[in-house]
């Protein structure tokens, strides 16, 4: 299922594009740095509780990653996801 959202907050709150994120393909667990470090380019991770479900070592390896940082994602039915989009 397709949800389009509006980012709240930083850089891209200030842009007139819509971003469009499917929320059944969020990771929402990552165990480890090593696996923040594998996943691939384009990867979106996140959840419902501003992050606090990653240990800071896994967020901070998810930052390194990241152009963006952490942003928050209003979908249509007014969930807010905190989400990281690996640009690198």
């Amino acid at each position: 299922m397709e949800m389009q959202g509006q980012v709240m907050g930083g850089p891209a709150a200030r842009s007139a594009a819509a971003l469009s994120i499917d929320t059944t393909c969020i990771v929402q667990k990552l165990d480890s740095v090593k696996e923040a470090r594998a996943l691939p380019q384009g990867a979106v991770i996140g959840d419902q509780h501003g992050g606090l479900t990653f240990t800071d070592a896994v967020a901070a390896a998810l930052e390194a990653r990241s152009l963006g940082g952490w942003q928050e994602l209003r979908v249509p039915s007014g969930e807010v996801w905190t989400i990281i989009v690996l640009n690198r």
